[in-house]
């Protein structure tokens, strides 16, 4: 993965997943299963998987979990510099402290949302915090990507933070992650930061976005449509990509997605979910069948009779 900013006339794209995180039954992390379908997603011609962010419910996973994971990714194949790390928190001295154990393992990137807990709705708190967090980092900070997810934080970062940050640790801030689905803001990035990478959450805008100077995705969707996220990085508009989103989004999304991942795989291993999160009922499971099946249909080929 390119770790220079990206230009107007020299940008790498990238389609990178947003990795499920498989338990097993007593809530263990099935390292085996993570990998193996880490090295599948990267066969496809994604360029990194990121890890223990949003979709992978990194929240709900401790730093002493989360230690194996560069030597069981480095056995599958997975080496570190394919490899987005989301660090998670609200206390900095803990999350400089993720941050900085990813940064030395060689990690491509890494993910930092702000807190979570606290309603803040000023700028110089935030920008404090984060200056806390790579400050506790020390020297090892590197290729963080701001990360902009309101609808789960309740925390939306300005433009004007983004510049903040990136004028104090002009070395350390690589980039931003958009999960805002607000085109507005989107659109507003780019047009003030479009020299930073600029990865966006929301595939429904993807490629759109690219063609106004996105680097790509950190895609959940990645998962089980790569092929789709891979076009929308390429600048395609895709009726069906857009269409599957609808559906999911729908749903719970992170159980929609592992239950979508179950389905292909026909493997139940991917079924277990962290509490506070649950599976899909079985009508819900039924509902989300049918209407990904309808997304999908525009790209399956038809029968011949």
């Amino acid at each position: 993965m390119d770790q220079t900013a990206p230009s107007q006339t020299n940008r790498r794209l990238t389609a990178n997943a947003a990795l499920l995180t498989p338990f097993t039954q007593t809530g263990a992390i099935d390292w085996t299963r993570m990998c193996a379908h880490a090295r599948n997603l990267l066969d496809t011609g994604l360029s990194a998987v990121g890890v223990f962010g949003t979709t992978g419910e990194g929240a709900s996973i401790s730093a002493a979990e989360r230690a194996p994971l560069y030597e069981a990714m480095d056995a599958a194949g997975v080496t570190p510099d394919r490899i987005i790390e989301c660090a998670w928190g609200t206390a900095a001295d803990d999350v400089g402290r993720q941050l900085g154990v990813a940064a030395t393992a060689g990690c491509a990137a890494i993910l930092l949302p702000p807190p979570s807990f606290y309603a803040v709705d000023e700028d110089d708190g935030l920008f404090r915090w984060f200056a806390s967090v790579l400050e506790s980092a020390g020297s090892a900070a590197r290729d963080v990507i701001v990360y902009n997810i309101p609808s789960l934080t309740g925390v939306p970062l300005g433009i004007g933070l983004i510049g903040r940050l990136r004028r104090a640790f002009p070395e350390v801030i690589a980039g931003v992650k958009d999960s805002s689905g607000n085109w507005a803001v989107t659109s507003a990035l780019l047009a003030e930061h479009r020299d930073l990478t600029i990865f966006v959450g929301d595939e429904r805008h993807l490629a759109r976005a690219v063609r106004g100077g996105a680097t790509g995705a950190v895609s959940g969707v990645a998962n089980v449509a790569p092929d789709l996220v891979i076009a929308a990085v390429g600048g395609q508009d895709s009726a069906p990509l857009s269409a599957m989103v609808d559906t999911i989004c729908s749903f719970p999304i992170i159980p929609a997605l592992k239950q979508i991942q179950t389905a292909r795989s026909s493997d139940n291993g991917w079924s277990h979910l962290r509490p506070p999160l649950s599976p899909l009922n079985d009508a819900a499971s039924a509902a989300l069948t049918r209407g990904i099946d309808e997304a999908l249909a525009p790209t399956r080929p038809a029968e011949v009779g």
